[in-house]
């Protein structure tokens, strides 16, 4: 590792790259794909629930006001995030993905300080708006590379190599 600092905008680049894979992506895969845990579609609605969340709890941030945070559990909140667009096709599902994150991306473009606390429901702990982004990054990253493995026949994440 060099210990190079990144960059407010590096950050932005490699979230920005991945939102539009995995837009791309899903937007044309099986819907019913799974990974064994999330199928296409239940992945692909979660993004849209998630960055909608995102974008509103950032506008309460840039305001200066409290965010409105949802309660629950990730996997309540998830479900809730499916339910919300059962019935949108995968296609709707990825321009909305795209349209919010184009929202998002605009909004971090405008605070300058990234150390504030980007909080994403009401026991969410302490997250930079840094840190929590290369979360998201890396969260939908993983997501998608699940479902590109399973579409490849290759569902296990690691295999553990045994000595013969």
């Amino acid at each position: 590792m060099t210990g190079k600092t990144v960059t407010h905008e590096e950050i932005l680049e490699s979230f920005n790259r991945t939102v539009a894979d995995a837009a791309a992506y899903l937007c044309c895969v099986d819907e019913k794909l799974t990974d064994g845990h999330q199928s296409a579609h239940g992945v692909l609605a979660q993004m849209v629930y998630w960055h909608e969340q995102y974008v509103h709890i950032l506008k309460a941030i840039i305001a200066g006001q409290p965010p409105e945070l949802q309660a629950g559990t990730f996997d309540v909140l998830n479900m809730i995030g499916r339910q919300k667009y059962a019935r949108e096709a995968l296609p709707m599902l990825a321009h909305q993905l795209t349209t919010l994150h184009h929202e998002f991306d605009t909004l971090l473009r405008t605070i300058t300080d990234w150390s504030l606390n980007f909080p994403v429901k009401q026991d969410s702990g302490y997250c930079s708006i840094a840190e929590r982004i290369r979360l998201i990054d890396a969260h939908i990253f993983n997501r998608v590379a699940l479902l590109k493995r399973a579409e490849a026949g290759h569902a296990k994440i690691k295999t553990h190599i045994t000595e013969e």
